[in-house]
Formats: structure tokens, sequence, C-alpha cells
């Protein structure tokens, strides 16, 4: 045995058996969803400067899958029942790649094949980055974070630079058995609150972003006849400084309103300008959908998964102009809707919905717009490993010689008629703000502005508190 089979053996003894296990009705939803054309993926790239042991790191990378299962699984499908299963040997490896070209980043998985977890190693300029690829059904942002950890936690063990003698967070693979089963107040769905979260969600019902005249210009629109076709999909960010994001962690500077709260609302703002100037009504919908976290003291053991929902916020194009108004309702909204755990009735749908797959699979490709955009808030995801490794006045970690200077990350995955997605990520005092986009329906020019138009509005906001 080699020193990562001893780590497996300590840290992770289920990593020697075949596992399996039954898909909870949100994987099952999140697979069915998937297509080749809108792949349900999200990256993250940790990029360092100075050297990288690549054998210490691919290492590092088979610790870390045989940590968590899911992220090793394959589906099988027997009588109509989805099931993971978790082999205990021929895991996907870590990759050495040349160059972009020779990574399918962003490329559909089929979980019936493949696990949905890919990695690269690739060398630049400055150092070396590492590429991490999730497909949704397997984790969600927090459990990509913990797999991170115990990545680079691995490699600093590895490498003899790491000072914890326990580095690595407890986890227990039991406790997948109950990551879809929730309990508390405002788990019991009564069949009132599950009609209720059901017409909020199909009525009223919003429509998609309005495709800019240059990208119809263009003709870039999608080709009906190549379903395998990856739809092109563009990114533009910006990244505020410390002494801004410590502005924006500030419950008094945002007069009480969270950073979440406050986003969202400028979101709306910008799609009802955006809508109003390409011709939609006033009195036209959008809706934002934010993803939520589930997690609680009791899943600190559990392994990489999905443990969130969805909530959905609507607003006619004309209700978007008024600011004052618009912060308001939607502070109290999200406050409200979290406080009722109203993300769990879409769970409960879910659970009925998919005891029909086939039905659910031919719904989901309908041509509905069942989100305008959507807003998603990362936070850190090296919070903790800046608690365990060596950082510097700048707040970048460093491992090993290497000096982690960015964390980038790809998020969230487009669906149809879905053309707008934000994503927040903090590293190192830093926020990121990232906007995804369709880019059959807006060019990147474009997109830079809508981009530009939310970090101006935001930038604003905190100039006047």
């Amino acid at each position: 045995m080699n020193e990562v089979d001893l780590l497996l053996a300590e840290h992770a003894p289920w990593a020697s058996r075949d596992l399996t296990w039954r898909l909870t009705p949100l994987e099952s939803f999140l697979w069915l969803d998937d297509r080749p054309e809108f792949p349900l993926l999200f990256r993250v790239d940790l990029r360092f400067e100075g050297g990288i042991d690549t054998e210490a790191m691919r290492e590092a990378h088979r610790f870390a899958v045989g940590r968590h299962p899911l992220l090793r699984s394959t589906i099988r499908v027997d009588r109509g029942v989805a099931t993971w299963h978790a082999a205990a040997t021929g895991w996907q490896e870590m990759a050495l790649s040349g160059a972009l070209s020779d990574e399918p980043c962003m490329e559909w998985i089929d979980l019936t094949a493949e696990p949905g977890l890919r990695g690269w190693l690739r060398q630049t300029d400055i150092g070396w980055d590492v590429r991490l690829q999730f497909h949704h059904a397997c984790c969600d942002g927090q459990g990509a974070r913990m797999f991170i950890q115990d990545l680079v936690m691995a490699y600093a063990v590895l490498r003899k630079c790491c000072e914890h003698t326990t580095p690595f967070l407890p986890i227990d693979v039991s406790h997948l058995d109950r990551r879809g089963r929730f309990t508390g107040p405002g788990a019991v769905i009564t069949h009132l609150r599950r009609m209720r979260s059901t017409l909020r969600l199909l009525v009223p019902q919003p429509r998609p972003t309005a495709a800019s005249q240059s990208a119809v210009a263009s003709d870039r629109r999608p080709r009906r006849g190549l379903p395998a076709a990856l739809q092109p999909t563009g990114l533009c960010s910006h990244t505020f400084q410390p002494e801004v994001v410590s502005r924006l962690q500030d419950p008094q500077g945002l007069d009480g309103a969270s950073f979440n709260d406050v986003a969202v609302a400028i979101l709306f703002r910008v799609l009802g300008r955006w809508q109003r100037a390409h011709g939609m009504s006033a009195r036209s919908w959008v809706r934002i959908t934010v993803p939520v976290d589930l997690r609680s003291r009791e899943d600190e053991r559990l392994p990489a998964s999905n443990r969130y929902t969805y909530l959905f916020l609507n607003r006619r194009v004309g209700a978007c102009s008024d600011w004052s108004g618009l912060l308001a309702g939607v502070q109290a909204e999200l406050q409200a809707q979290q406080q009722s755990r109203e993300g769990l009735c879409l769970l409960a749908m879910l659970g009925i919905v998919t005891r029909w797959p086939r039905l659910l699979h031919w719904a989901l490709r309908q041509p509905f717009c069942f989100s305008t955009a959507v807003l998603t808030n990362l936070s850190d995801p090296s919070r903790r490993l800046r608690k365990r490794l060596p950082v510097d006045a700048d707040g970048f970690f460093w491992l090993a010689g290497a000096r982690c200077h960015d964390v980038r990350v790809v998020t969230p995955p487009l669906r149809p008629k879905t053309h707008w997605g934000v994503g927040l990520v903090e590293y190192a005092g830093r926020l990121t703000v990232l906007l995804r986009y369709d880019a059959t329906t807006i060019d990147a020019q474009t997109a830079e502005r809508v981009k530009n138009e939310f970090v101006e509005a935001l930038s604003e906001w905190l100039m006047r508190h």
C-alpha cells in the first residue's frame, strides 16, 4: 500500500467497497433535464503561480475521489429505477493536458457511461492550473468545495507541507443515505402548500430575455438539426477589491438587507430595463431563480452531494424600475421563503413527478421558459483551506511553494430559454461577478455592457450607503 492507500484506509474506508444508492428526486430531475445542447455542468479552476508536483496532485485527486463516492459513480437503470453505482476500482484519473483543445471542457457527460467529475492539470506561463468540472446531478457548489478541500489538503500531506496532524474534516458515507430527506420546521408539505408552490412556478409565465439585434443579425441562432451540438455560451466578469467587499459584508452598510437581497434586486432592475428596451410589455413577467443551500449542522459529515433547492421570484417588467419598492419586496420575499422553507415544496413536487421519468423527460423539452435568469452565490470555495494553509498579506493561500493567485468558477449552467446566469464568487477578500450568457441571443460586446450595468448599480448602491 502506498501513502494514498493508507490515507484512504484511515479517512475513507468505504472506498474499498462497491456502493449503490437510488437517485433522489432532485438528482433524478437534474439527470433528466440534462442534454448535450445544455449540459448541467459547472467548473472550478485553481490557478497557481509556481511549481506543482503533478504526480502528487494526481494522487491527491485519487484520495478525494475515494472520499466522495457520488463523484465516481455512474447511473444504471433497471426496470425503471435509476441507481448510482460507485465502483471500488477503475476510478477516473486527473489528466495532464498540453492545451485547452485537449480538454472536453463543458462538454456533455453521459452519466450512464462515465462519472460526473473530470479533472485536468495544465501548465501555464507562470505555473499550473487545476481544472475541475462537476455534473450538477452529482453535487452542488458546497459538495464541490468539500472535494476541493480534500484534494488540496491531501496534496499538502503528500508534499509534507501540512502542519495539521488531522487536516481532513470528518465525513461519513452513511450520511448519503439521508441526503434526500429533510426534517425540522417546515419539512411537512401539505397538499395546500404543494398546490401554492406549483402555482408560484407555473403561474405567471415568465419571458426569456429578448435577443439583442446584433445577435440576430449575426445569425448565430441554434440549429435544430444538430441536437448534440453544445449551445455557444459566453462569460464575462468583474472583480471587486477587498475594500469594497468589506462594505458588502456589512449589514449596517446595506441597511439591514443581505448582499443577496441587493444582488437579486439589481438583477431584476437590469432585466426590466433590458426587456423594455427590446420591446417587451411592462405587464410581462420576469423570474429570477435563486439556489439555496439546505445544509444544517447535521450535514457536516455528508460527502459531496446535492443538498439544495431553488427559490423563485417573479416581477412584472414595469415594477422593476421602482428601486425602493423592488429592494424591499425582494428582501421580504426572500426572507419569507427561507423562513418557511418554501424550497422544500419544490423537492416534494419533484418526488411526485420523477415517478414518471418518461413524462418528465418529455415535459422538460417543451418550449416553456421556467426562468428568465439565475443568480447563485458560491461565497468562498477556499474558506476552510485558508485556515489550514499559509496565507500571504494579499489573502492568497500557498501550497508547497505555489501561490493560488486566483479561483475561477464557471457557473451557473444555462437552461433552454434561461439566457443569463449571474455567479458571485469570493476569494482572498475579493468578489467576482460573473455573467454567463447564451451567445445565440446576445453578443460579447453587448453582454459586457449588461455586466457593467450590474456592477455599476452595485457600486452606486455602496456609494450611497
